[in-house]
Protein backbone atom coordinates (compact mmCIF):
# COMPACT_ATOMS: atom_id res chain seq x y z
CA UNK A 1 0.00 0.00 0.00
CA UNK A 2 3.27 2.24 -0.36
CA UNK A 3 2.47 5.29 -1.81
CA UNK A 4 -1.07 5.31 -2.04
CA UNK A 5 -1.83 9.05 -1.49
CA UNK A 6 -0.50 10.82 -4.92
CA UNK A 7 -0.60 14.55 -5.32
CA UNK A 8 0.38 16.71 -8.28
CA UNK A 9 3.41 18.83 -7.81
CA UNK A 10 1.21 21.96 -8.60
CA UNK A 11 -0.92 21.08 -5.64
CA UNK A 12 1.69 22.09 -2.52
CA UNK A 13 -1.05 24.25 -0.80
CA UNK A 14 -3.70 21.80 -0.89
CA UNK A 15 -3.92 21.76 2.57
CA UNK A 16 -4.22 25.64 2.66
CA UNK A 17 -7.11 26.17 0.41
CA UNK A 18 -7.42 29.85 0.85
CA UNK A 19 -10.55 30.57 -1.38
CA UNK A 20 -12.37 28.08 -0.37
CA UNK A 21 -11.71 29.13 3.34
CA UNK A 22 -12.40 32.97 2.22
CA UNK A 23 -16.10 31.87 0.63
CA UNK A 24 -16.87 29.65 3.86
CA UNK A 25 -15.94 32.44 6.02
CA UNK A 26 -17.96 34.81 3.94
CA UNK A 27 -21.10 31.92 4.01
CA UNK A 28 -20.57 32.52 -0.40
CA UNK A 29 -20.55 28.61 -0.45
CA UNK A 30 -23.15 26.07 -1.78
CA UNK A 31 -25.01 24.10 1.08
CA UNK A 32 -24.97 20.65 0.47
CA UNK A 33 -28.57 18.26 -0.05
CA UNK A 34 -29.59 16.77 2.96
CA UNK A 35 -28.06 19.19 5.20
CA UNK A 36 -24.40 17.14 4.64
CA UNK A 37 -21.38 19.29 5.81
CA UNK A 38 -19.12 19.06 2.82
CA UNK A 39 -18.53 17.07 -0.91
CA UNK A 40 -16.88 14.03 -1.48
CA UNK A 41 -16.48 13.29 -5.30
CA UNK A 42 -15.70 9.34 -5.79
CA UNK A 43 -13.94 8.64 -9.31
CA UNK A 44 -12.49 5.40 -10.31
CA UNK A 45 -10.55 4.88 -13.81
CA UNK A 46 -11.21 1.24 -15.21
CA UNK A 47 -7.88 1.31 -17.48
CA UNK A 48 -7.06 -2.64 -16.12
CA UNK A 49 -10.08 -5.36 -16.47
CA UNK A 50 -7.34 -8.31 -17.89
CA UNK A 51 -4.27 -8.05 -15.47
CA UNK A 52 -0.88 -9.19 -17.03
CA UNK A 53 0.73 -12.06 -16.64
CA UNK A 54 3.79 -11.00 -14.35
CA UNK A 55 0.56 -8.99 -12.24
CA UNK A 56 -0.98 -12.95 -12.03
CA UNK A 57 1.74 -14.36 -10.64
CA UNK A 58 2.41 -11.75 -8.39
CA UNK A 59 -0.60 -11.57 -7.14
CA UNK A 60 -1.25 -15.17 -6.32
CA UNK A 61 2.33 -15.00 -4.89
CA UNK A 62 1.35 -12.14 -2.36
CA UNK A 63 -2.11 -14.19 -1.70
CA UNK A 64 -0.67 -17.48 -0.99
CA UNK A 65 2.30 -16.07 0.74
CA UNK A 66 -0.16 -14.35 3.45
CA UNK A 67 -1.88 -17.74 3.90
CA UNK A 68 -4.89 -16.99 1.20
CA UNK A 69 -4.00 -20.35 -0.73
CA UNK A 70 -7.85 -19.91 -2.65
CA UNK A 71 -7.70 -16.23 -3.61
CA UNK A 72 -3.96 -17.21 -5.00
CA UNK A 73 -5.26 -20.26 -7.15
CA UNK A 74 -8.36 -18.11 -8.06
CA UNK A 75 -5.75 -15.35 -9.80
CA UNK A 76 -4.53 -18.26 -12.30
CA UNK A 77 -8.03 -18.24 -14.42
CA UNK A 78 -8.81 -14.12 -13.79
CA UNK A 79 -8.59 -14.21 -17.56
CA UNK A 80 -10.99 -16.58 -18.34
CA UNK A 81 -13.91 -16.30 -15.94
CA UNK A 82 -15.19 -12.74 -15.21
CA UNK A 83 -16.19 -14.59 -11.62
CA UNK A 84 -12.92 -15.12 -10.71
CA UNK A 85 -11.43 -12.38 -12.01
CA UNK A 86 -11.29 -9.75 -9.19
CA UNK A 87 -11.26 -6.72 -11.43
CA UNK A 88 -14.85 -6.95 -12.29
CA UNK A 89 -15.73 -5.64 -9.28
CA UNK A 90 -17.91 -3.06 -9.99
CA UNK A 91 -20.67 -4.98 -8.22
CA UNK A 92 -18.78 -5.20 -5.25
CA UNK A 93 -17.65 -1.60 -5.30
CA UNK A 94 -21.32 -0.44 -5.66
CA UNK A 95 -22.40 -2.29 -2.73
CA UNK A 96 -19.63 -1.32 -0.71
CA UNK A 97 -20.61 2.47 -1.37
CA UNK A 98 -24.17 2.07 -0.98
CA UNK A 99 -23.65 0.71 2.12
CA UNK A 100 -22.55 4.30 3.32
CA UNK A 101 -24.93 5.44 1.30
CA UNK A 102 -22.52 6.89 -1.09
CA UNK A 103 -22.53 6.93 -5.02
CA UNK A 104 -19.47 7.67 -7.93
CA UNK A 105 -18.51 7.51 -11.31
CA UNK A 106 -16.49 4.88 -13.22
CA UNK A 107 -14.68 6.15 -16.12
CA UNK A 108 -14.00 3.98 -19.05
CA UNK A 109 -11.34 4.19 -21.83
CA UNK A 110 -12.36 3.52 -25.44
CA UNK A 111 -8.91 2.40 -27.07
CA UNK A 112 -8.22 0.30 -30.54
CA UNK A 113 -6.40 -3.18 -30.09
CA UNK A 114 -2.91 -2.13 -30.29
CA UNK A 115 -3.11 1.42 -28.90
CA UNK A 116 -1.01 2.39 -25.80
CA UNK A 117 -2.65 1.59 -22.42
CA UNK A 118 -5.65 -0.70 -24.46
CA UNK A 119 -6.76 -3.82 -21.94
CA UNK A 120 -9.91 -4.51 -23.06
CA UNK A 121 -13.15 -3.76 -26.06
CA UNK A 122 -15.13 -1.48 -24.42
CA UNK A 123 -17.93 -3.30 -26.52
CA UNK A 124 -17.27 -6.40 -24.35
CA UNK A 125 -18.62 -4.17 -21.50
CA UNK A 126 -22.31 -3.47 -22.58
CA UNK A 127 -23.82 -6.05 -19.61
CA UNK A 128 -21.54 -4.11 -16.93
CA UNK A 129 -22.07 -0.75 -17.81
CA UNK A 130 -25.84 -1.59 -18.36
CA UNK A 131 -25.76 -2.71 -14.72
CA UNK A 132 -23.70 0.47 -12.86
CA UNK A 133 -25.97 3.14 -15.04
CA UNK A 134 -29.54 1.07 -14.15
CA UNK A 135 -27.87 1.20 -10.40
CA UNK A 136 -27.49 5.21 -10.29
CA UNK A 137 -23.83 4.93 -10.66
CA UNK A 138 -22.31 6.90 -13.26
CA UNK A 139 -20.52 6.02 -16.51
CA UNK A 140 -17.72 8.46 -17.65
CA UNK A 141 -15.34 8.35 -20.50
CA UNK A 142 -11.20 7.95 -19.11
CA UNK A 143 -8.77 10.15 -21.23
CA UNK A 144 -5.81 7.97 -22.31
CA UNK A 145 -2.05 8.87 -22.06
CA UNK A 146 -1.93 10.19 -25.19
CA UNK A 147 -2.22 13.90 -25.62
CA UNK A 148 -5.79 15.60 -26.47
CA UNK A 149 -5.46 17.26 -29.67
CA UNK A 150 -8.14 15.44 -32.26
CA UNK A 151 -11.57 17.00 -32.07
CA UNK A 152 -12.72 14.50 -34.26
CA UNK A 153 -11.15 11.45 -32.87
CA UNK A 154 -12.58 12.04 -28.85
CA UNK A 155 -16.06 12.78 -30.71
CA UNK A 156 -15.88 9.14 -31.95
CA UNK A 157 -14.84 7.84 -28.86
CA UNK A 158 -17.15 9.51 -27.06
CA UNK A 159 -19.97 8.85 -28.93
CA UNK A 160 -18.95 4.85 -29.36
CA UNK A 161 -18.94 4.82 -25.30
CA UNK A 162 -22.42 6.50 -25.63
CA UNK A 163 -23.93 3.78 -28.19
CA UNK A 164 -22.78 1.05 -26.30
CA UNK A 165 -23.76 2.64 -22.90
CA UNK A 166 -27.07 3.59 -24.40
CA UNK A 167 -26.85 7.14 -22.54
CA UNK A 168 -25.51 10.09 -22.75
CA UNK A 169 -21.76 10.78 -21.18
CA UNK A 170 -21.13 14.25 -19.64
CA UNK A 171 -17.72 13.39 -17.60
CA UNK A 172 -14.20 12.98 -18.85
CA UNK A 173 -11.71 11.99 -16.39
CA UNK A 174 -8.02 12.22 -17.01
CA UNK A 175 -5.50 11.18 -14.04
CA UNK A 176 -2.76 12.06 -16.44
CA UNK A 177 -1.27 15.63 -16.98
CA UNK A 178 -1.58 15.83 -20.47
CA UNK A 179 -3.29 18.87 -19.94
CA UNK A 180 -2.64 22.08 -22.18
CA UNK A 181 -4.54 25.24 -20.71
CA UNK A 182 -6.78 26.25 -22.43
CA UNK A 183 -6.89 24.02 -25.50
CA UNK A 184 -7.57 20.89 -24.06
CA UNK A 185 -10.56 22.46 -22.39
CA UNK A 186 -11.85 24.05 -25.78
CA UNK A 187 -11.63 20.47 -26.99
CA UNK A 188 -13.73 18.81 -24.27
CA UNK A 189 -16.46 21.33 -24.50
CA UNK A 190 -16.53 21.13 -28.41
CA UNK A 191 -16.78 17.29 -28.06
CA UNK A 192 -19.90 17.58 -25.80
CA UNK A 193 -18.31 16.96 -22.38
CA UNK A 194 -19.73 19.15 -19.33
CA UNK A 195 -17.04 18.21 -16.57
CA UNK A 196 -13.93 17.21 -15.89
CA UNK A 197 -11.62 15.67 -13.66
CA UNK A 198 -7.52 16.46 -13.57
CA UNK A 199 -4.85 17.65 -11.66
CA UNK A 200 -4.54 21.65 -12.15
CA UNK A 201 -2.49 25.00 -10.88
CA UNK A 202 -4.94 25.74 -8.41
CA UNK A 203 -2.61 28.88 -7.77
CA UNK A 204 -3.95 30.06 -11.30
CA UNK A 205 -7.53 29.99 -10.37
CA UNK A 206 -8.52 32.91 -8.24
CA UNK A 207 -5.68 33.82 -6.65
CA UNK A 208 -5.49 30.97 -4.23
CA UNK A 209 -5.10 27.18 -3.84
CA UNK A 210 -8.87 25.61 -3.69
CA UNK A 211 -11.23 22.96 -2.67
CA UNK A 212 -14.22 23.27 -4.99
CA UNK A 213 -14.85 23.27 -8.53
CA UNK A 214 -14.62 26.31 -11.09
CA UNK A 215 -15.73 27.32 -14.14
CA UNK A 216 -13.00 27.39 -16.75
CA UNK A 217 -12.38 30.93 -18.35
CA UNK A 218 -9.94 31.53 -21.87
CA UNK A 219 -8.85 35.21 -20.40
CA UNK A 220 -10.10 37.85 -23.00
CA UNK A 221 -11.92 35.33 -25.16
CA UNK A 222 -15.35 33.68 -24.55
CA UNK A 223 -16.26 31.79 -21.58
CA UNK A 224 -15.56 27.54 -21.97
CA UNK A 225 -18.75 25.84 -21.00
CA UNK A 226 -16.30 23.18 -18.63
CA UNK A 227 -16.53 22.40 -15.17
CA UNK A 228 -13.38 21.25 -13.83
CA UNK A 229 -13.12 18.76 -10.55
CA UNK A 230 -9.30 19.25 -9.00
CA UNK A 231 -8.44 16.09 -8.25
CA UNK A 232 -6.87 15.97 -4.61
CA UNK A 233 -6.07 12.37 -3.79
CA UNK A 234 -5.22 9.96 -6.15
CA UNK A 235 -4.10 6.13 -6.04
CA UNK A 236 -0.61 4.93 -7.38
CA UNK A 237 -2.62 3.76 -10.19
CA UNK A 238 -1.23 0.25 -10.14
CA UNK A 239 -3.02 -2.60 -9.19
CA UNK A 240 0.49 -4.25 -7.21
CA UNK A 241 0.20 -1.21 -4.97
CA UNK A 242 -1.65 -2.91 -2.59
CA UNK A 243 0.07 -5.89 -2.31
CA UNK A 244 3.98 -4.01 -2.07
CA UNK A 245 6.05 -6.65 -0.50
CA UNK A 246 7.87 -3.60 1.41
CA UNK A 247 4.72 -1.80 2.64
CA UNK A 248 4.50 -1.99 6.09
CA UNK A 249 1.97 -1.00 8.48
CA UNK A 250 3.74 1.88 8.82
CA UNK A 251 3.33 3.10 5.21
CA UNK A 252 -0.45 2.57 5.72
CA UNK A 253 -0.48 4.58 8.45
CA UNK A 254 0.96 7.27 7.28
CA UNK A 255 -0.94 7.08 3.60
CA UNK A 256 -4.53 7.33 6.62
CA UNK A 257 -3.25 10.22 8.18
CA UNK A 258 -2.62 12.35 5.03
CA UNK A 259 -6.25 11.17 3.92
CA UNK A 260 -7.74 12.19 7.21
CA UNK A 261 -5.73 15.82 7.20
CA UNK A 262 -7.14 16.52 3.93
CA UNK A 263 -11.02 14.99 4.90
CA UNK A 264 -11.10 17.16 8.24
CA UNK A 265 -9.96 20.11 6.02
CA UNK A 266 -12.09 19.64 3.72
CA UNK A 267 -15.36 19.44 6.01
CA UNK A 268 -13.62 23.04 7.82
CA UNK A 269 -13.79 25.41 4.92
CA UNK A 270 -17.11 22.82 3.19
CA UNK A 271 -15.18 21.83 0.54
CA UNK A 272 -15.27 19.09 -2.42
CA UNK A 273 -12.53 16.73 -2.11
CA UNK A 274 -11.87 14.47 -4.90
CA UNK A 275 -10.45 11.04 -4.53
CA UNK A 276 -9.64 9.51 -7.85
CA UNK A 277 -9.36 5.56 -6.75
CA UNK A 278 -8.66 3.07 -9.59
CA UNK A 279 -11.36 0.11 -9.43
CA UNK A 280 -8.27 -2.39 -10.61
CA UNK A 281 -6.56 -1.10 -6.72
CA UNK A 282 -9.64 -2.03 -4.70
CA UNK A 283 -9.10 -5.59 -4.21
CA UNK A 284 -8.03 -7.14 -0.97
CA UNK A 285 -6.39 -4.92 1.38
CA UNK A 286 -6.94 -1.84 -1.44
CA UNK A 287 -10.42 -2.66 -0.73
CA UNK A 288 -10.28 -2.34 2.90
CA UNK A 289 -8.70 0.88 2.89
CA UNK A 290 -11.10 2.29 0.66
CA UNK A 291 -13.72 1.39 3.10
CA UNK A 292 -12.00 2.95 5.79
CA UNK A 293 -11.91 6.25 3.68
CA UNK A 294 -15.79 5.97 3.54
CA UNK A 295 -16.38 5.27 6.67
CA UNK A 296 -14.53 7.97 7.65
CA UNK A 297 -16.52 10.45 5.55
CA UNK A 298 -19.48 8.84 6.91
CA UNK A 299 -18.37 10.07 10.19
CA UNK A 300 -18.15 13.68 9.11
CA UNK A 301 -21.31 13.77 7.80
CA UNK A 302 -20.36 14.27 3.89
CA UNK A 303 -22.07 13.71 0.61
CA UNK A 304 -20.27 11.08 -1.38
CA UNK A 305 -21.37 11.11 -4.55
CA UNK A 306 -20.68 11.26 -8.48
CA UNK A 307 -18.95 14.32 -10.52
CA UNK A 308 -22.00 14.51 -12.24
CA UNK A 309 -24.33 15.09 -9.35
CA UNK A 310 -21.60 17.77 -8.23
CA UNK A 311 -21.75 19.52 -11.10
CA UNK A 312 -25.69 19.57 -11.22
CA UNK A 313 -25.39 20.60 -7.32
CA UNK A 314 -23.48 23.28 -7.94
CA UNK A 315 -25.85 24.81 -10.67
CA UNK A 316 -24.20 24.15 -13.90
CA UNK A 317 -26.49 21.35 -15.27
CA UNK A 318 -29.11 24.13 -15.79
CA UNK A 319 -26.79 26.37 -17.82
CA UNK A 320 -25.81 23.83 -20.73
CA UNK A 321 -29.55 22.40 -20.87
CA UNK A 322 -30.49 26.50 -21.50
Amino acid sequence: MKGILKRSPQQRGILNPQFSELSANNSSILKCPNGKKFAVCLVHDVDVIYPSLSDIFYSSFRYMKKGSINDGFKMFFTSFSKNLNPFFNFEKVIELERKYGATSGFYFAVLNKGEKGYNYNISDLACELKNIRENGWEVGFLGSQNPLCDLKDIVSRKMKLEDVLRDKVVGYGSPYCYFSTPETWKLLDLAGFEYATAFVDPGSHLGGSRCSPFWVHDIGKNEICIIVLPLNIQDCNIPSSFANANSSDIDIEKSWACIKQLIDQMSECSGVLTLYFSSAVMIGEGLEFYERILSYCSKKNSWMTSGKEVMEWCGFHSIFNG
